[in-house]
């Protein structure tokens, strides 16, 4: 997208900003959907309030809203964009209420943009004396690389100030340098999909965690493998298909776990799978069957938790993105009916859930 012609502003909304002028100048920094580097909109926070302890209603404010987009470098930052119309002055309560989010300890961010398409100002989420740096739309091509130093996902790695590893260091207060998961369980509350079935078969879901390890890579990050016993015997099947086994690696760019509440830990994970049409299937109680089918996921999950006494617990956010193509429609017709649900070419699901895992010194 080369910023060249300035668009008509008067004929535009807020969601024409997002869309036209502010997701493609996301791209350009690297980002997109379904990498390393994901745009996510409007993320829902577990707690909705400014901090995630007990605190005195008056003190701790209800938030106002969601940010339009949090940018991702997994697992080493985030930064957040809030956008206007274009129609609208970009106010004090507005970057207050942008902070507001962006601080929250769930999101963490280390930057947030506000931006009705015509101004943009981007903030350092520690510092509100003033922006880091302001531009028109139409000096945008000049500030480009001036925002990728800033808020590229290169940028964000490197402002992580990842140390090397030291095998003694400890994980954190109290904490020694490795741990082992003895167990516990993870929930999947509240989700939607445009699969309702998918849905359905997801919300409430409860499954054990048999086992895992906490530890450091060589690169300073804190590393989590942690062990899910998948309740469903058809997907293991599937899940073998595709080279998933059930254990789930989450990073995190943190010095140290924490043990404070109201500074949790974010812990990230991306996975993207590909199983081919024509793969063997292994169905319980049935023959072994070619996928139909080509099915690809992308998955992204953020846990956010902290340490208390000898457990790791918090909240998690999920982000999925399904495809199944190359179904004859004759075939797509007869799985529908055999399976009484509809199996449209893509599907998305978004989710909440908590989790609560028992560790011990390694």
């Amino acid at each position: 997208m080369l910023l060249v012609d300035e668009p008509q502003f008067e004929t535009m909304n807020e969601t024409d900003v997002r869309e036209v002028i502010v997701r493609p100048l996301l791209e350009r920094l690297g980002y997109r959907h379904g990498t390393q580097a994901p745009i996510r909109t409007e993320v829902p926070l577990r707690y909705d309030k400014a901090f995630l302890g007990r605190k005195k209603p008056s003190k701790d404010p209800p938030l106002r809203g969601k940010a339009d987009y949090v940018c991702d470098a997994v697992p080493y930052g985030r930064w957040v964009v809030e956008v206007k119309s274009p129609a609208e002055v970009l106010t004090r309560d507005d970057r207050e209420q942008t902070h507001t989010y962006a601080a929250h300890p769930e999101i963490a961010a280390a930057f947030f943009m506000l931006t009705n398409g015509r101004q943009f100002e981007l903030y350092r989420t520690s510092v509100l004396d003033g922006p880091v740096l302001t531009w028109s739309y139409a000096e945008t091509e000049d500030k480009l690389l001036s925002l990728f130093n800033l808020v590229g996902p290169a940028a964000l790695e490197k402002l992580a100030n990842l140390v090397r590893s030291d095998p003694g260091k400890p994980l954190g207060p109290n904490v020694t340098s490795s741990l082992r998961i003895l167990g516990g369980s993870v929930v999947y509350e509240e989700h939607t999909s445009t699969l309702s079935w998918l849905t359905d078969a997801i919300s409430g879901l409860s499954l054990p965690i048999v086992g895992g390890f906490v530890r450091r890579t060589d690169d300073g990050r804190i590393h989590a493998n942690v062990e899910v016993a998948n309740a469903a015997a058809m997907m293991r099947g599937l899940n073998a298909a595709m080279g998933i086994d059930d254990k789930y690696d989450f990073y995190s760019a943190a010095e140290y776990l924490s043990v404070d509440l109201e500074a949790p830990t974010i812990f990230q994970n991306f996975v993207q799978t590909v199983l081919p049409k024509g793969t063997m299937l292994a169905v319980p109680g049935l023959p072994r069957v070619p996928a139909p089918f080509r099915y690809e996921m992308k998955a992204f999950t953020e846990a956010v938790g902290f340490i208390e006494a000898n457990r790791f617990k918090g909240t998690m956010t999920l982000d999925y993105d399904l495809s199944f193509t190359g179904l004859q429609p004759m075939m797509r017709m007869q799985i529908e009916m055999q399976l009484g649900l509809k199996l449209p070419e893509r599907a998305t699901m978004l989710g909440v859930g908590s989790f609560d895992l028992e560790v011990a010194p390694a």
